[in-house]
């Protein structure tokens, strides 16, 4: 069994380093349902951002969204092969889909990144 948990060490935290991946990473756009961008980190481990403006809703469909990005993230982490830092930008479309499909969406799009 891996490590499961999303330590504070795994995420973006600074605005700076949301500006920098945003500016200088490679973009997936994937349907409707959201944006990611990816740039290498040179550090030993992946990083994750979260954006959900209130576009994606109310405080509960851009709470709900966030936790399924993050649990999609946590499951495949160590699945995923270069280090990189990654935000997630949620789209409209996210809050109606259901965790199943998020998942497989969003797996497949971060297993590509290379």
């Amino acid at each position: 069994m891996g490590d499961f948990s999303f330590s504070k060490l795994e995420r973006l935290t600074k605005r700076l380093e949301f500006q920098k991946v945003l500016a200088e990473g490679k973009k997936q756009r994937i349907g409707k349902l959201c944006t990611v961008f990816s740039i290498p980190n040179g550090l030993d481990r992946k990083r994750l951002g979260i954006i959900a403006s209130k576009k994606v809703g109310n405080a509960v469909a851009r709470n709900r969204v966030k936790r399924a990005i993050r649990e999609t993230f946590r499951h495949i982490k160590n699945q995923m092969v270069p280090a990189a830092d990654i935000v997630v930008i949620s789209g409209k479309e996210m809050v109606a889909e259901s965790y199943k499909v998020i998942d497989e969406k969003l797996s497949n799009a971060l297993l590509a990144i290379k």
